[in-house]
């Protein structure tokens, strides 16, 4: 990461955290599907880990990643409550997603696609492992809850003789109610890259 990168993610976490610090810690806990640890800190489920974070500091362990440092601020700053209604929309259809889509695939449906198009089993066995739901989409498809409101639909169809693995990855339509497109975009990349990680200690 370039010095200019880390300056950018670091006045990020900053805003982040000044933007946390503005709601009151009752209605993060009303709304965000977080619970309370204590009266200064709550337990919120990230990715299939828990995580606390500090109120009104915005600190969180364990969170080694800045991304998801700032993401996990985010959400627990703009999420209003609505719960997901399972109907699913493509990233193009977030406001503004269509003109950051060619992002969006390279950094999270290519990939998807890559490490496991040709490895079902061990897709299967990430998804369950991060309580995913089956969904009746493509070759094989699971629903995965990465924030408490924020649920995911990865999709895949399988390599063959013929054609490469395909990817696809689909919000719930609330999903722009909890996180800006910014914000899904980085959670939807970070989640794939965490379960390709898996797949070097199955």
């Amino acid at each position: 990461m370039t010095t200019e990168s880390q300056k950018k993610y670091r006045d990020a976490l900053e805003h982040a955290k000044s933007e946390f610090a503005k709601r009151s810690f009752s209605k993060i806990l009303e709304l965000s599907g977080a619970a309370s640890y204590d009266e200064s800190s709550l337990v919120l489920g990230y990715g299939g880990e828990l995580y606390r974070v500090w109120y009104p500091e915005g600190e969180i362990t364990p969170c080694e990643d800045i991304t998801d440092h700032i993401l996990i601020l985010q959400y627990l700053t703009e999420v209003c409550g609505v719960q997901p209604t399972g109907r699913w929309i493509s990233f193009r259809e977030l406001p503004g997603g269509n003109n950051h889509y060619g992002a969006f695939k390279l950094e999270a449906m290519d990939p998807l696609a890559k490490h496991f198009g040709n490895s079902p089993e061990k897709f299967e066995t990430i998804c369950q492992k991060l309580k995913g739901k089956k969904l009746a989409m493509g070759d094989i498809a699971y629903t995965i809850e990465v924030l408490p409101k924020l649920e995911l639909a990865l999709i895949l169809w399988l390599a063959d003789d013929e054609w490469p693995a395909k990817a696809n990855i689909l919000y719930d339509a609330t999903a722009s109610m909890h996180l800006n497109t910014e914000g899904l975009e980085v959670m939807a990349i970070n989640l794939v890259e965490k379960m390709v990680a898996k797949t070097s200690i199955l």
